[in-house]
């Protein structure tokens, strides 16, 4: 089934959808809702003041009003009845079309916080929800998509729900055993549930599978092994370049190159895990074992999740290597074909020493001559299977993990349990400090003045928006233009994954080299963006991140010598449990303490590279889950079946199981 064969789904919206990272129907059953709204438990709006997300029922009893508040931005109000006579109020910021979508008399749902203000009842920017003879009893909530209407979006999960087949990886007995639900009615009760205990049996079902399978392929593609390429011992060489170095290396640091060493100079393969902190210095530890590799004449490989940060590795690598007249190779999407047919005959003929890109590097047309050494940096971004076609292109080649996103010990223990572990803890001497303060999202103007002013004094400031395109939220598209017309026009700059390849490489060359002082974006930036000049970053909606993500977004900033600072916008009080993890954030800054007590508090989304799947839908990774992926994954390793299925498909996804998707 495609894209294209769906009520509903034209070629404009399939275009909605690819800019969106849904590409396929694969793509689009695994979007799973960010939240469930109970439609058959209601309370009066008076017995639901303070206690967090709810749903109210009510009647339009007057037309919606429009009050103006300033160029660019108006509130619609909307006065309701509920079941009980209770009249509330509802209020939304730039509904354009409210006046359609509400006419007076016409029963809806509102799903939100209900506050007191003084006699008044109300909720700020809650989710409507239009009242149909047939509602669910839980009414699934997905992330809007632009050029989407939220019904069509619906219906084209149905439509999927309803015609294809979900084939599992794991025998009959073994979800017996375990107590997990068949996949097909998994998928159908999470995206249609009929009631909470089974949501949360066919979340746990989803989730242990896929993370069993995930451990069992990353046990198949780690096996050790003899190697048959030799390092030469360029000691001395490599010496003079670390000395060489403009800042002096950490303990860590040389701690991590000297594991290193000793591992490319054992007999058998490396498979190295090295994990640091933001700004702790991985990128020289890895740039250095890539030297160590060229100078003996055997190639090497660097991929990365974006563009953006392979070109900023590559330049880094091309000043340090080249007094040792080592020239590194970059590769992307981007390149022109010329140039590409170039690059990929300097990489077959082993003239092309260090090779470092994004998955493009991973092509089928990509063919390496003697590559020895393989890094993958934040590696939790790519599939397994793009990690195992890349290891596949070398024989018993060494490897090593880079992540700046510190990993649980209990997860780490699970996915990498056979890999050894570098740990780079303490950060540069130089390094700058960085603060990090909670601000009311209602100050926002007050902020928008401090950015101006500091651009105006010449520092460089993120700002960072939830959506790219949203009239409820603070968005990136939104707040461009309403910059583009305000004092500041002169100095902002936007960036968004629906922009090119060549788009965002171009923005962020001019917010490194200064000719954008605010660059507005979403958490596109949280990875490896080294602009020494910024020091100030300004997260909207702060409580929407897990405390891993808002960490690497900080750690943008503090890399110069300027003290920095991270503003956290939200509009959550101190009764919200969101406002204790954003203490808890503000008031750490060591990132492996910050990922212990995310995945106590969220479980392991953040780590597996499974936000953009649903916000919560992860959450629900415990121990126990774990523990039971960690037995099952041992029953599937030792499944020759599951490893011709696994091994001969090539879809890089991270739910692996939805490749084994057929009609019905």
């Amino acid at each position: 089934m495609k894209l294209d064969e769906i009520k509903g789904l034209g070629s404009k919206r399939i275009q909605c959808l690819k800019e969106n990272g849904i590409a396929s129907v694969d793509d689009l059953l695994t979007v799973f809702p960010y939240d469930y709204v109970d439609l058959i438990n209601l309370s009066p709006p008076s017995a639901c003041v303070d206690k967090g997300n709810v749903a109210v029922l009510g009647t339009v009893i007057k037309a919606p009003k429009i009050k103006y508040l300033r160029k660019g931005l108006f509130l619609a109000t909307v006065v309701f009845k509920d079941e009980s006579g209770e009249e509330f109020e509802c209020g939304w910021f730039n509904r354009k079309y409210l006046k359609n979508t509400l006419p007076f008399g016409k029963r809806s749902y509102v799903y939100g916080k209900v506050e007191r203000f003084g006699k008044k009842l109300s909720l700020n920017n809650p989710t409507l929800i239009t009242a149909t003879e047939n509602m669910p009893p839980i009414f699934p909530l997905y992330r809007p998509i632009k050029g989407i209407p939220s019904s069509v979006f619906i219906k084209a999960i149905d439509a999927v729900l309803d015609n294809v087949n979900i084939n599992s990886y794991l025998d009959d007995s073994i979800k017996e055993t375990y107590g997990l639900m068949e996949l097909n009615k998994a998928f159908r009760y999470v995206h249609r549930p009929p009631d909470r205990k089974l949501l949360d049996k066919a979340k746990s079902s989803i989730t242990i599978e896929n993370l069993s399978c995930n451990i069992a392929l990353y046990s198949i593609l780690k096996r050790h092994g003899n190697k048959s390429h030799v390092y030469k011992n360029n000691f001395d060489k490599l010496n003079e370049f670390t000395d060489s170095l403009p800042f002096k290396l950490s303990g860590d640091q040389s701690k991590a190159i000297k594991e290193i060493l000793e591992d490319l100079n054992s007999p058998k393969k490396m498979n190295r895990l090295l994990q640091g902190d933001v700004g702790c210095g991985k990128t020289v530890v890895a740039l250095t074992a890539m030297l160590y590799t060229a100078m003996s004449g055997l190639q090497s490989a660097l991929m990365c999740p974006t563009e953006i940060l392979a070109k900023q590795h590559f330049n880094n690598a091309c000043k340090l290597f080249e007094p040792y007249g080592i020239s590194p190779t970059f590769l992307s999407s981007s390149i022109s074909s010329a140039a590409r047919r170039e690059i990929l005959s300097a990489i077959k003929s082993g003239e092309a020493k260090v090779v470092i890109g994004t998955h493009a590097i991973i092509q089928d047309d990509v063919n390496f001559n003697n590559l020895s050494l393989i890094i993958t940096d934040e590696q939790q971004r790519f599939g397994v299977k793009q990690r195992g076609i890349l290891e596949n292109k070398a024989q018993n080649a060494d490897y090593l993990v880079m992540t700046a996103t510190p990993i649980p010990r209990t997860l780490a223990l699970a996915l990498y349990g056979d890999l050894d572990e570098s740990q780079i803890h303490t950060l540069p001497k130089q390094k700058a400090a960085t603060y990090t303060r909670f601000v009311p999202q209602k100050k926002v103007n007050d902020m928008l003045k401090y950015v101006l002013d500091k651009a105006r004094a010449g520092e460089q400031t993120y700002i960072v928006c939830p959506r790219i395109d949203d009239e409820e939220l603070i968005s990136v598209k939104n707040l461009y233009e309403k910059l583009y017309n305000s004092a500041l026009k002169p100095y902002i700059g936007m960036l968004h994954g629906q922009m090119s390849d060549e788009e965002k490489t171009n923005v962020m060359s001019d917010f490194s080299f200064g000719k954008i002082c605010v660059l507005i974006t979403t958490s596109i930036i949280e990875v490896g963006i080294d602009v020494p000049n910024a020091t100030s970053i300004i997260i909207f909606n702060a409580e929407r991140y897990g405390l891993s993500q808002l960490h690497q977004m900080r750690g943008r900033v503090g890399r110069g010598t300027t003290d920095s600072y991270c503003f956290l916008l939200s509009d959550v009080n101190d009764s919200d449990k969101a406002k204790e993890r954003i203490d808890y954030f503000i008031s750490c800054n060591d990132g492996f303490a910050l990922a212990e007590y995310d995945f106590k508090l969220r479980g392991a989304g953040d780590f597996l590279g499974t936000r953009q799947h649903g916000d919560s839908f992860f959450s629900s990774i415990d121990r126990s889950d774990i523990d039971k992926a960690k037995t099952i994954s041992a029953k599937l390793y030792e499944s020759e079946k599951f490893k011709t299925q696994i091994l001969s498909n090539t879809h890089g996804g991270q739910i692996l199981f939805i490749e084994n998707l057929t009609l019905n």
